[in-house]
């Protein structure tokens, strides 16, 4: 890595924030008093295309006034716009951080910047807001560089002298090892190969922006000697295809590259029109190779649709072994390999089809499911979310409607089948109480619709966070609606009931004959001794137990359809982020349930008839018969009043159709759901 990747790290991650429960900054907001990083400026804004900077109005190089400033943040300046995928950051050189927090003694020049500090962030050295110096950027250990930089006068001047050079020196090169004044200008000398991709990534810019100085003179010296060109009067065409080749002192042009390839978007668009000079030429250096091959196999899967299940099978098989190699290939972490990555997942699904799951009694399929079979319905998702284009998307679901869709019929079908006759294993008192018997300190943390596939990405991300956790199943009560199973995994559990003549799914509080509503849900907690945390709210872990919800899967589902797993991981991060500052906040465990999972099926579900007169209530996955109401569908009782008969409706057909996502009937998907204990690997 180089030290500017460390330094875009920090920026970014400063704009971090929980989605379940804020809304994104409107910029970070980075200010300089003693305009100690300004010299460094140009390069930064290469590695930072979301950076703005306050100064003259020269929109080439995104540095103007502030009127201007809050017209690129707003998305309203009509010459240019900055990237929608990330939150924009504004450079403040010679500005301080009280400069902006006194408005009414604020310059003119700045006060329409003011506000910024109330929807923005700041990048600031503590909370303090002191400004980070380049000196504690470099050696600070929180940063990761903790590079060891003498402290002298003369070595933090040159500090800044080098700068442009530095952030773009291998910050391996500079660990473990003492940086004093010398170190530093023998950088100023330039690295020839960071210094020739940056020439070949922007040649008339940086070519412009070096002969400002003697730089430009030392680059072309430097590119005689190590690689016998002429800057001054190679063409830059010429020089790509050695690149591509890497033989001689171009192998480590191009080891470099391989490294840094993400920070040289133009290079890798000249790269493209590059096609290799011999046969033996490596293909997996030239991007053009790479498009060829996505082309094709594009062609492919669009000719796959219209064959037989069989053949696909075979297909995505012999596709998968000639494809492998591509997605070790740079060009796949850049992005730029697409057919290739959802190749592979398909490919896991198609293998995992070619049999429904089976089993003689529930609680053999429910170990199949729970041991293995789970990760059809993560593939099926996994290959959605990969779908980077319109194109790509209805291939995709053409195709998981061929492998995916039959197959969680057929599975639906089957586990229906045992129900019926082997009755539902969740049913009331059947399953503990969550809530009967938690610990000290320990959060119980709602998440809605975190399916079983869904519970074990979240394990992976906990993983990640160094958090250990642990899964086991729940069956959820049914019907799988919120209205019903949430309450089932609440501490108030044991004081509801059914009322026979209900309508809606909800259960009452035995005692008052209340709703199970918000407020008397919050009401019953706080009766009982539990915290309910809202927002960023820790709570006091000393004081025993507290409840919290986060990551609304659910909604998500409901609201997003066919295009749901494009947006289900930042959910989950958003989960792990708030469990992480829970933990951090000393609450020693954080016990997650939730109330169902789900059906999602790249075609609309299917539809299924049941007469409307003849129910109280219907919901698109199932319905209340009326006193005399008659179905041949299987039914089921009510969680909450087992007198309530609930019909639900078969496979994974709808009553109500037009969805991609819903659940409330019976299926694993819907009803065997994840429990996940959390606590910090350290304790």
């Amino acid at each position: 890595m180089q030290v500017i990747d460390y330094l875009v790290t920090q920026l970014r991650d400063s704009a971090c924030y929980n989605s379940q429960v804020q809304v994104p900054p409107a910029v970070v907001l980075w200010t300089d008093e003693t305009r100690q990083w300004q010299a460094a400026m140009p390069i930064i804004k290469r590695y930072l295309p979301e950076l703005l900077e306050l100064g003259e109005y020269r929109p080439a190089e995104r540095t103007g006034p502030a009127i201007w400033l809050k017209c690129m943040i707003a998305g309203t300046a009509p010459e240019q716009s900055l990237p929608t995928d990330t939150i924009p950051i504004l450079y403040l050189p010679g500005v301080s951080r009280k400069d902006l927090r006194a408005i009414d003694q604020c310059s003119l020049a700045l006060q329409p910047l003011a506000e910024l500090q109330y929807r923005g962030c700041w990048w600031a050295y503590n909370t303090a807001g002191r400004d980070w110096s380049v000196g504690s950027f470099l050696s600070n250990p929180k940063v990761g560089l903790q590079l060891d930089v003498a402290k002298d006068c003369k070595t933090q001047q040159a500090l800044l002298e080098v700068l442009p050079d530095l952030l773009e020196a291998q910050a391996a090169s500079l660990q473990e090892k003492r940086l004093e004044t010398s170190d530093l200008y023998a950088l100023a000398g330039g690295d020839p190969i960071r210094n020739m991709l940056a020439w070949l990534n922007e040649p008339e810019a940086i070519q412009k922006e070096w002969q400002q100085s003697n730089r430009w003179q030392r680059f072309c010296g430097q590119s005689q000697d190590a690689f016998g060109i002429d800057p001054v009067n190679a063409e830059i065409a010429s020089l790509l295809p050695l690149l591509c080749d890497a033989q001689g002192s171009w192998q480590a042009v191009w080891e470099r590259f391989s490294d840094t390839a993400a920070h040289h978007s133009s290079l890798i668009k000249s790269l493209h029109q590059v096609q290799p000079s011999e046969l033996l030429s490596e293909p997996a250096r030239y991007p053009f190779c790479n498009q060829h091959e996505e082309q094709r196999l594009a062609q492919t899967f669009t000719a796959l649709v219209n064959e037989e299940v069989a053949t696909i099978r075979t297909r995505l098989t012999s596709l998968n072994v000639e494809h492998a190699a591509r997605r070790e290939w740079l060009w796949a972490g850049l992005g730029l390999s697409p057919w290739a990555m959802l190749l592979d997942p398909l490919s896991q699904l198609s293998e995992l089809t070619r049999q429904p799951l089976g089993g003689p009694d529930i609680e053999t399929m429910a170990r199949y499911y729970q041991e293995k079979v789970w990760q059809t319905d993560d593939l099926a998702l996994q290959v959605m979310a990969l779908a980077s284009d319109s194109a790509m998307e209805q291939v995709a679901a053409a195709l998981l409607g061929k492998l995916y869709t039959p197959w969680l019929e057929a599975v639906t079908l089957h586990f229906q089948l045992l129900v019926k006759s082997q009755g539902y294993p969740g049913g009331q008192g059947v399953q503990e109480p969550v809530g009967a018997y938690q610990g000290a300190s320990t959060i119980l943390f709602f998440v809605d619709g975190l399916r079983l596939d869904m519970g074990h990405r979240l394990m992976h991300l906990l993983a990640q966070a160094n958090l250990h956790a642990s899964l086991k199943t729940r069956w959820s009560a049914l019907p799988s609606l919120t209205a019903t199973a949430k309450a089932a995994v609440t501490p108030l559990s044991p004081l509801l009931t059914g009322d026979l003549e209900s309508d809606k799914f909800v259960p009452q509080f035995a005692e008052s004959g209340a709703d199970f509503s918000s407020h008397h849900f919050k009401k019953g907690l706080a009766q009982a001794g539990w915290q309910y945390l809202e927002g960023h709210d820790c709570g006091e872990p000393e004081q025993g137990k507290a409840w919290v919800q986060c990551g609304d899967l659910d909604n998500l589902g409901h609201e997003r359809q066919q295009s749901l797993p494009r947006f289900i991981d930042h959910a989950l991060k958003g989960v792990v982020e708030r469990i992480v500052s829970l933990l951090d906040a000393g609450w020693t465990r954080v016990h997650v349930v939730t109330d169902h999972g789900w059906l999602w099926s790249p075609e609309k579900l299917p539809k299924a008839e049941l007469t409307k007169h003849m129910t109280e209530l219907r919901t698109p996955r199932c319905a209340i018969l009326k006193g005399n109401g008659q179905s041949d569908y299987l039914q089921c009782p009510w969680h909450w009043n087992p007198a309530v008969r609930v019909v639900m409706a078969p496979g994974i057909s709808l009553f109500q159709a037009g969805d991609y996502y819903n659940h409330g009937g019976v299926s694993l998907q819907e009803c065997l759901t994840p429990e996940l204990i959390v606590s910090n690997n350290n304790k």
